[in-house]
């Protein structure tokens, strides 16, 4: 009795993971999408300069 009832609670979860997994997979994605060329250039030259920041004080 007790085993059905591990089970049918891990399948629940399982499925419970899978769907918020797919929906933040879907968010993330569907954002990437709709970004502009702007949004892109911006968000790359962002990164650049947090990656020299951080070589910097690597090297302190």
């Amino acid at each position: 009795m007790i085993d059905k009832i591990a089970i049918i609670a891990i399948l629940i979860l399982y499925i419970l993971v899978a769907f918020i997994s797919l929906f933040t997979y879907l968010v993330i994605r569907g954002a990437n999408e709709n970004k502009t060329d702007e949004e892109r250039k911006f968000e790359d030259e962002e990164q650049m300069n947090y990656l020299e920041i951080y070589k910097n004080k690597k090297l302190r």
